[in-house]
């Protein structure tokens, strides 16, 4: 035989025949798609005959056989009131008077209330913050006679990690180039530790503030003049019985 003759008896299969092949291959493959995979594996069964060969019990097997996600660890072993409200509505089973869950957060404790008038000479910062739980309220009303840059933030009492032993604090909300002369609002908080307000006077006069609070705090935390104090607030029992006034009616 010659060296020609032995090259092209050896020859590789043409084009046109590799290409049929991989048709071939790829029909084939798309029959078990569909007539054996998927019902075994996703209980699919398009063409029924994955019920005919019992396919679709392998899949509803390893339905019956997994797992289910565990709890996360935090929630099932905290005792820490949550972070948000979230109202869920959930109908009633018998039609009746649906239940809508996450509208509140409970509290052990009463709130406290606190109202103070403070004066800050031309150039002068403050802090004022309060000590609540993971999840406390605050209702905060705070007017000032010119306008204050503030920040609004807060100092957990756990860190997250990498942090311990700094003076870290996450901002909640924040005006330090035009300010503000008064703000109202309801704040939750995201975590225990102290939360409240730095002012500062840029107006080159004396400023009045006045700071009225309500809510679920157990101390406040001053920072004036490099002086850190701890003061008492008001406790809505200790004060005078309500004042009677007669009823007027609005509309």
């Amino acid at each position: 035989m010659t060296e020609e003759n032995f090259l092209a008896s050896i020859q590789g299969p043409s084009r046109l025949a590799i290409a049929k092949a991989a048709g071939v291959a790829l029909a084939v493959a798309a029959v078990l798609l569909v007539t054996a995979v998927l019902p075994a594996e996703y209980g699919i069964d398009p063409l029924g005959t994955g019920k005919a060969l019992h396919l679709t019990d392998l899949a509803k097997a390893e339905v019956a056989k997994a797992p289910e996600r565990p709890a996360a660890p935090e929630a099932s072993k905290t005792a820490e009131a949550p972070a948000t409200i979230v109202p869920v509505l959930e109908p009633a089973k018998d039609g009746g008077t649906p239940t809508v869950k996450g509208a509140f957060i409970a509290q052990s404790k009463a709130y406290k209330i606190d109202s103070r008038e403070m004066k800050l000479a031309a150039g002068e910062g403050m802090e004022i913050k309060y000590n609540m739980k993971k999840g406390g309220g605050l209702i905060y009303s705070w007017v000032a006679s010119d306008k204050l840059l503030f920040e609004f933030h807060g100092e957990p009492n756990v860190k997250p990690a990498g942090k311990e032993g700094t003076d870290y604090y996450e901002t909640y909300d924040i005006d330090n180039q035009v300010g503000k002369d008064q703000a109202h609002g309801t704040f939750i908080a995201p975590s225990s530790g102290i939360h409240g307000w730095f002012w500062e006077n840029k107006t080159g006069k004396e400023v009045t503030l006045k700071l009225l609070s309500a809510g679920f705090y157990d101390w406040i935390f001053v920072n004036r003049n490099d002086k850190e104090t701890a003061v008492k607030t008001m406790d809505p029992d200790s004060l005078p019985g309500h004042p009677k006034i007669p009823d007027e009616a609005l509309h």
